[in-house]
């Protein structure tokens, strides 16, 4: 493959650090379940890409459909953490919000960029077993 998995599960790792180590300067007290599903969304996938990036290393990667699962979760957790991020930060409210703004906008930009490559590494990972289904056909 051109691109090895582990170095783009690598950057999603990254990314995700950064968005948790981002999220802790501009949470906003005042909604709760954004709170609860952005810092679930980022502790829960450090963890799992954390244990990816070790499978890979150890020659026992995950095998497609769980790579899929994780994958399309992924990306639909951080676009919906994203977006839920920047949509509270660029309305207006009535009531002031905690934490700082400017965090708030790097950490939803981050966040949906790592769904983004999320999306680009799943589009990896299925083409590669499309051409490894070839290969067994023959």
């Amino acid at each position: 493959m051109l691109i090895p998995t582990c170095i783009i599960k690598l950057f999603e790792l990254m990314l995700a650090i950064a968005c948790l180590t981002l999220h802790h300067y501009s949470f906003d007290l005042t909604d709760i379940p954004t709170l609860m599903l952005c810092s679930g969304t980022y502790v829960g996938y450090i963890i799992v890409l954390s244990g990816e990036i070790v499978g890979e290393m150890v020659f026992a990667p995950l095998d497609l459909v769980q790579d899929m699962y994780f994958g399309i979760l992924g990306i639909c957790l951080f676009s919906v953490s994203g977006g839920l991020v920047l949509s509270a930060r660029t309305k207006t409210s009535i009531y002031p919000r905690t934490g700082d703004h400017n965090a708030a906008l790097i950490v939803g930009s981050l966040a949906v960029l790592n769904a983004l490559l999320m999306l680009f590494d799943l589009s990896l990972a299925y083409m590669d077993s499309e051409q490894f289904d070839e290969d067994v056909s023959v």
